[in-house]
């Protein structure tokens, strides 16, 4: 009877380990899709932004200023991110990574129910 219930411990244990295992593979690839997401959008934002930059300095007559112009853009974004929205985003990331978490725990109890 005590090796029943210290195998069936063990198991309990092994169940914990695997199901911890699935929910950070989850989050892990969750975040992994999220940076090459970003690194894609970043790739792209910058192209963009040396197109756009080139084209303000051709209407000013200065590429200087057209690149300088764009800096200020994104300086005044970033101002604004900083004193504005910057706890809402960091709350927003949060409760993704906990959705992604508790999402991963769902599923693995629903498969153990069926």
């Amino acid at each position: 009877m005590i090796d029943l219930v210290k195998e069936y411990f063990e198991k309990q244990i092994q169940l914990v380990k695997l199901e911890s295992i699935v929910i950070a593979a989850n989050i892990a690839s969750s975040l992994a899709s999220s940076l090459l997401l970003l690194v894609l959008g970043l790739l792209i934002l910058f192209m963009f932004n040396f197109a756009f930059a080139f084209w303000i300095g051709k209407l000013l007559g200065d590429i200087a200023l057209g690149f300088l112009s764009v800096g200020a853009l994104y300086l005044v974004i970033f101002i604004f991110y900083i004193f504005i929205s910057k706890d809402k985003l960091e709350l927003r990331i949060k409760d993704q990574i906990v959705k992604s978490a508790l999402s991963g725990e769902n599923n693995n109890s629903q498969n153990n129910e069926s």
